[in-house]
């Protein structure tokens, strides 16, 4: 019964775009699967929330705390610089996000060790952290390897991992809080994150490795600064509309998913299981679709 949402959603991530080579095929394949990770040990706090509440004795300042600011600060302000990084010709893109996978793997298991608000607190931001290094490689990593008129497609295949992985982590949290707790429901989702880093290492290739050097081409232009990248795009009305958007979405989507939760659980007596099933239908099945629905339309 626990399966059945998430092989729905799962099944609702379409092949990646046509005209697509085999390895960037392979890459797009890896990379949702990393996604899906990064947004499964991201969302399980909200379902695990109100028996870390009980257990550690946190207010709900502390609960937002955990779940908003710990993480997010940390994520919204690597995410540029980790950017720039990956965009510098000698970087390792696929090192990069195994790093970066492993550190918020490990972080996720090391917040079911904490006892007390400063060690959870901690351990979050370690999330955050480490999942700032994987959207900015990723899409860099597709931009390369996908033509132009396949990207839409190819990036809103990796972007299902937002709904799967949501979908996944009430779901696991919310079971398996209600069999082991809270602590194990943690360790389990995270642990399992750093035999995928080993595995990114030994399938994934850097594409920029495998170009052979053109004598005759003309050399790259110079870089743009970071000041110079950041006046071109906000030069740009529709990117600052679509920041806008995306960031009035972010601030009530994310706040909506912790505290729906919460709700249901105390004024309705729901158990983590039940709410995690309910949520994970809504925010599983219709983001996979939207998602789904909106590479097709770009």
């Amino acid at each position: 019964m626990n399966q059945k949402p998430a092989l729905a959603a799962a099944g609702a991530a379409s092949p990646p775009p046509g005209d697509v080579s085999a390895s960037a095929r392979t890459m797009l394949w890896v990379l949702l699967v990393i996604y899906i990770f990064n947004f499964l040990d991201r969302q399980i706090v909200n379902i695990l929330a109100e028996p870390i509440k009980g257990e550690l004795g946190l207010s709900d300042t502390q609960l937002g705390l955990l779940a908003g600011p710990a993480f997010a600060v940390f994520y919204a302000l690597l995410g540029i610089p980790i950017a720039r990084y990956a965009d510098k010709e000698g970087t390792n893109r696929v090192r990069l996000i195994a790093l970066a996978l492993a550190i918020w793997s490990l972080m996720t298991a090391v917040c079911g060790l904490a006892q007390n608000f400063v060690q959870l607190l901690l351990a979050r931001i370690g999330v955050g952290i480490g999942e700032a290094g994987c959207t900015p490689a990723a899409h860099s990593l597709i931009t390369d390897s996908v033509k132009p008129e396949k990207r839409s497609s190819a990036i809103a295949f990796y972007g299902m991992g937002v709904p799967i992985g949501s979908l996944l982590g009430l779901v696991i949290g919310g079971v398996v809080n209600d069999l082991y707790g809270w602590r194990i429901a943690l360790m389990l989702v995270g642990l399992p994150g750093l035999l995928l880093a080993l595995i990114v290492l030994f399938v994934l290739r850097e594409p920029r490795h495998l170009k052979p050097a053109d004598p005759v081409a003309a050399p790259a232009a110079a870089p743009l600064s970071t000041g110079e990248a950041m006046r071109e795009i906000f030069a740009s009305r529709a990117f600052v509309a679509i920041l806008i958007a995306a960031s009035v979405t972010a601030f009530l989507g994310y706040g909506k998913a912790l505290w729906t939760i919460s709700f249901f659980i105390r004024s309705h007596g729901l158990s983590t299981t039940e709410a995690g099933l309910a949520m994970a239908v809504v925010l599983g099945l219709a983001g996979a679709f939207g998602t789904w629905l909106g590479g097709k339309m770009a």
